[in-house]
């Protein structure tokens, strides 16, 4: 039997530059923000050395690029978490909702990944995504509007939060209009790396 890694879609440079400050100032000791951001990737150099980043996207940045990890699948056997709803960095009622699958391995490394973002705090709704990670589930179609709505009213999320809004991951998309009309919370697709998520969730854009 063949056991695969689990691709977990680390930041790639493309990922990284969007939140860079666009500059292009070569005070990274880099020509523009571009080759900052393939350094970055490469792990050739960290983000204290952009002088015009601020500093909590340094470490939203930083702290996820600092993790280096290999999982197996056969090295949590398809297990799924028995939590309804999980809560990082003691989130408040105007912190994010993340929805994603159930698996242990996916949830061992968002946990790990904010584990090295502690200044951002978020719900994260599990879905019944059979024990598959966000990438198997996605190509399986596992993660689907009904689905959602059940790990919606199961968690009790509507009752902490004040904003009815949720992100679903990047590998999901292209169900957030049928999630929307079905549960009636606003639904925006995230980054497809959970890697990305501390830097995607400082800069906000899913608030508009």
């Amino acid at each position: 039997m063949v056991i695969e890694a689990v691709d977990f879609y680390g930041l790639s440079p493309d990922d990284i530059v969007k939140y860079l400050p666009g500059k292009d100032c070569g005070g990274c000791g880099c020509v523009d923000c571009l080759a900052f951001a393939k350094a970055l990737s490469e792990g050739t150099v960290k983000t204290d050395r952009c002088p015009e980043m601020a500093l909590k996207m340094k470490e939203s940045l930083g702290g996820p690029l600092s993790i280096k990890l290999e999982i197996r699948e056969a090295d949590y056997s398809m297990k799924v978490i028995p939590e309804t709803l999980i809560e990082i960095n003691s989130p408040t009622a105007d912190s994010p909702v993340i929805v994603t699958g159930n698996s242990t391995v996916t949830h061992y490394v968002l946990k790990l990944i904010f584990r090295n973002a502690p200044d951002i705090s978020l719900w994260i709704v599990p879905t019944d995504t059979k024990g598959f990670t966000i990438d198997h589930a996605a190509s399986m179609h596992l993660m689907t509007p009904a689905t959602v709505m059940k790990g919606l009213a199961t968690s009790g999320i509507a009752g902490k939060v004040n904003m009815r809004t949720i992100i679903l991951p990047g590998l999901c998309e292209g169900i957030e209009r049928q999630v929307e009309k079905v549960t009636k919370w606003k639904t925006v697709v995230g980054p497809r790396s959970g890697f990305e998520l501390p830097a995607y969730l400082t800069l906000g854009n899913y608030k508009e």
